[in-house]
């Protein structure tokens, strides 16, 4: 799966879905330093219809902690699909994490020079 590289970040298509019939398409940048699975933004997340599991603190760079809804959902990579916690945060920014590219099996190919960005099978 070929992704883009915006803004100097790198960027991929996946789908999530709640108790909602139907599945968001949503462009996401690969943060390889979230070693979460991913993170959505409230506008995307209450459509989608989310279940919610709980609240959970994470430090922010300043140092202090900040609260943010767990949920729960399907995300899909390049056809392979499975059911995670999903972090949602009032920042209109999505992230996917390491550990979500991690449990899909998926390596991640970035060369920044070429401006290229794949998401691949692992071996």
């Amino acid at each position: 799966m070929l992704g883009s590289f915006e803004n100097a970040q790198p960027k991929i298509e996946i789908g999530v879905k709640g108790t909602n019939p139907a599945q968001a398409k949503i462009k996401a940048i690969i943060d390889s330093g979230f070693n979460g699975y991913l993170k959505i933004p409230y506008s995307v997340a209450f459509p989608l219809g989310l279940a919610l599991v709980g609240i959970q603190s994470h430090t922010i760079a300043d140092g202090s902690l900040k609260d943010h809804f767990v949920c729960t959902g399907e995300v899909c990579v390049d056809g392979k699909c499975i059911e995670t916690s999903i972090d949602i945060h009032p920042a209109e920014i999505i992230l996917i994490g390491t550990q979500l590219l991690k449990e899909l099996k998926k390596t991640f190919v970035l060369d920044c020079s070429k401006g290229k960005v794949e998401i691949l099978d692992s071996i």
